[in-house]
């Protein structure tokens, strides 16, 4: 069952306890949502205590009593509103929903590899969504609503981040893969966001009111993303918190729900690798394009146009060669001089960063360096540098690296079994 509950993204089916995407065997655990209209999230796992954590358990008891607690316990827990009987069904449940994910995907990937050999590409791996209630929730323990700050539905602070290289990770793309009712056109709206171990609230990559959804056409399934408000930093996991909706006419009244989860991802030992998870709902699958990118900085690219109520579509890309898929930071029309958009990116310390703008079926690119002073290359094409003006800053940010939350709690606890155990010699207790 251990293997089971950590699948392998990397296709290699031969060690599924190998993965980027899914929580390592130590996770805090989950339950629902937050007070907006994605409250009805569904979140964490069961997973399996690993031998060398066994001291946790006996931790938890006094866990509570240590000043620097991190945990704010008053935190309201959807989760913790169950009965013992209701987590045992609803963990069970997941338990062979999220095992019978993880054999179909062994499964695809035997099936890609007898077809294509070992250079084939991988099909999506399943990323691990939380369950509605697990016993943290239950006790008032350490579930993922406590962690992550759920309930406080705030947008992170956009000038947190590391003063020094750290681990980054960065989306390239959100898509439908699955929708029940196959009917399209459909209008889109909702979040996605990440909450990391910077501070774990919001940081959007997808955000769009009711009053301004997306049209997703068969053809083209993608969600445009928007730039998140900082970089995205995960020295241990993370927490995805997904709410789409499907808007139909009238109030609202009769909008439907398109997919409302927590999912957790850990960051293990995969850097500067695209993979490709998938979000299995109810009613439709998400699938993700990302990376986790060692050494990485954040970089904020900034356009402006000199373009009044422009008649051409323009397309931006940034690129690197950290990484071999563009990021659309821009698609559209130029409708007003100014700044046209700010888009952050992740990029690795030193490696070079590319903006592409596509423009009447011709491309045109500038690159730029942390520590060098502008552009170091730009286009040819002067009527290019009349319409557009690029520039990227490498963002120097002020907090020192430190511990994840996660493994500053383990090791609180681990004090904490060690002063109860000295407690308990003295004959305190």
């Amino acid at each position: 069952m251990a293997e089971l509950l950590h699948p392998n993204t990397n296709g290699d089916c031969s060690d599924p306890g190998s993965n980027p995407g899914f929580t390592s065997a130590l996770v805090p655990e989950p339950a629902p949502v937050g007070e907006d209209r994605g409250a009805a999230l569904t979140k964490g796992p069961m997973a399996p205590i690993s031998d060398d954590d066994d001291d946790l358990l006996g931790a938890k008891i006094t866990y509570r009593e240590i000043e620097d607690d991190p945990i704010d316990y008053e935190i309201t827990c959807p989760g913790q509103s169950f009965t013992e009987e209701q987590q045992d069904k609803i963990c069970l449940n997941w338990i062979e929903r999220w095992s019978d994910l993880c054999m179909q995907f062994s499964d695809s990937c035997d099936a890609v590899r007898s077809q294509g050999g070992e250079d084939a590409p991988r099909p999506p791996g399943p990323l691990k969504v939380l369950p509605e209630t697990t016993y943290s929730c239950i006790t008032r323990g350490y579930c993922y609503h406590r962690e992550y700050m759920t309930s406080d539905t705030s947008q992170t602070k956009a000038t947190l981040g590391f003063r020094t290289p750290d681990h980054m990770m960065q989306v390239f793309s959100l898509r439908l893969s699955g929708y029940k009712s196959k009917s399209y056109p459909i209008s889109v709206y909702g979040i996605f966001a990440i909450r990391d171990d910077l501070e774990p609230l919001r940081n959007y990559v997808f955000n769009r009111p009711r009053d301004d959804p997306v049209m997703i056409q068969q053809d083209s399934l993608a969600l445009p993303l928007c730039s998140p408000c900082r970089g995205i930093y995960v020295l241990d996991r993370a927490l995805l918190e997904v709410d789409l909706w499907v808007k139909k006419e009238g109030d609202g009244s009769t909008d439907e729900h398109l997919l409302s989860v927590y999912v957790e991802i850990d960051l293990g030992s995969y850097f500067d690798e695209m993979f490709t998870g998938r979000i299995h709902g109810e009613d439709c699958m998400l699938d993700m394009d990302y990376m986790f990118l060692a050494d990485s900085i954040e970089a904020v690219i900034q356009v402006f146009t000199a373009v009044d109520d422009s008649p051409h579509h323009v397309r931006f890309t940034a690129f690197s060669s950290c990484f071999d898929k563009g990021i659309v930071l821009f698609e559209g029309k130029c409708v007003e001089k100014g700044e046209l958009f700010t888009h952050v990116v992740a990029v690795k310390a030193e490696e070079k960063l590319g903006v592409r703008v596509e423009l009447e079926g011709s491309l045109f690119e500038w690159s730029f360096q942390d520590e060098a002073v502008g552009a170091f290359s730009s286009p040819d094409d002067v009527s290019i540098l009349d319409q557009f003006h690029v520039r990227v800053f490498f963002a120097p940010k002020n907090v020192r690296r430190g511990p994840s939350r996660y493994h500053a709690w383990k090791e609180r606890c681990r004090n904490a079994g060690r002063k109860h155990e000295v407690i308990m010699g003295l004959g305190v207790l």
